[in-house]
């Protein structure tokens, strides 16, 4: 019981830094997540919350990428694994699945698992590493910072515009 008070704790404390640091002037900061062992960057307007559920209800006859749907809060999120549905080595899943939901103004209840939440990051004290070859549509840029973590920004608004993404049906 300790474990969901200190989560909830945690998701009331997430939620009001969020909050303070949108009303802000200046540099925008960013949610820093994982995912099949590589580092993310969101911007803090694309991700309404982080949430953890403790399962998903399968959907059959869809692709690998997408868990399910998952009930949060009384509304229905479909829900895809963020590595498989790019293309990365996906980890073993974990008893309780860590969402990110995508802010509801892009009129999609969509949620992308990911490995942990790692809290707010700003890219001030990061490198902008050159951009490769046209990548896709959702990679926004690549940054190091002072440890050498390689971190890649992601679209979220882009990704759920890709017409692979919508085509759910296997």
């Amino acid at each position: 019981m300790d474990e969901r008070i200190n989560l909830r704790e945690f998701q009331a404390r997430l939620a009001d830094r969020l909050k303070t640091v949108a009303e802000q002037p200046g540099e925008a900061s960013k949610l820093g997540f994982m995912a099949a062992d590589g580092y993310w960057l969101v911007s803090l307007d694309q991700v309404s919350e982080v949430v953890t559920v403790p399962r998903l209800a399968r959907a059959p006859w869809t692709q690998s990428w997408f868990l399910g749907v998952a009930g949060v809060r009384g509304t229905i999120y479909g829900c895809t694994d963020l590595a498989a549905f790019l293309g990365l080595k996906t980890g073993e899943p974990r008893d309780e699945i860590r969402l990110l939901l995508v802010n509801p103004r892009f009129g999609a209840h969509a949620a992308f698992r990911i490995d942990q939440a790692l809290g707010l990051r700003t890219t001030s004290g990061m490198r902008r590493l050159p951009a490769g070859p046209a990548g896709a549509p959702w990679d926004v840029a690549s940054f190091e910072d002072g440890d050498g973590v390689i971190w890649r920004e992601i679209s979220f608004d882009r990704l759920l515009a890709e017409p692979r993404f919508l085509q759910v049906a296997a």
